[in-house]
Formats: C-alpha cells, sequence, structure tokens
C-alpha cells in the first residue's frame, strides 16, 4: 500500500506521461527536492518506479498494480524485430 505522497507522485507522473524528473515533482509538490528524492528511493527500493541516474523516474509495472492500471505489455521482442529489419547488413 502507498502513502499519501507516494499516491501524489504516481499521479504527477502519470499525467507527465509515465515520465518525470525530479525536480518537477518536487514542484509540483511544492516540497524540498532532497524530500522527494527520500520518497522516490524508497519507492524505487519497492519497485514502484524506476529511478534513473539522470534525474528521471518513470511508473514501474508494480506502479501501475498500485495504482489499480494494468500495466503496459513488455514488446521488447516486437520492438527487436521491428528495429532489425531497419537494419543494414553488411
Amino acid at each position: 500500500m502507498s502513502t499519501p505522497d507516494e499516491s501524489k507522485i504516481l499521479k504527477i507522473i502519470e499525467v507527465e506521461g509515465g515520465e518525470c524528473t525530479i525536480g518537477k515533482i518536487a514542484r509540483e509538490m511544492r516540497l524540498e527536492p532532497n524530500y522527494v528524492r527520500v520518497i522516490l528511493r524508497s519507492m524505487g527500493e519497492s519497485d514502484i518506479i524506476d529511478v534513473f541516474r539522470n534525474g528521471k523516474v518513470r511508473i514501474a509495472s508494480k506502479g501501475c498494480v498500485v495504482m489499480g492500471k494494468q500495466p503496459p505489455r513488455q514488446n521488447g521482442m516486437k520492438r527487436y524485430l521491428e528495429d532489425r529489419e531497419k537494419w543494414t547488413s553488411f
């Protein structure tokens, strides 16, 4: 179960298209960025979000479940095959 702050963060990330920066979340919530980082680190350790070194965060599959939504399908192989068609052979 997520806390009220975690729920707000998930909603902000969702509104931003599923990916957002730490600074944007801090501004939207009117909180200090360092406090937001602590919350995001905890959410990352719980696999609710993916936290990247460049300061961006993304909703993970478990985060979608927490929000009561269906996680997006993993189309990695499909995308790989589509990209492979574009490759040129030597």
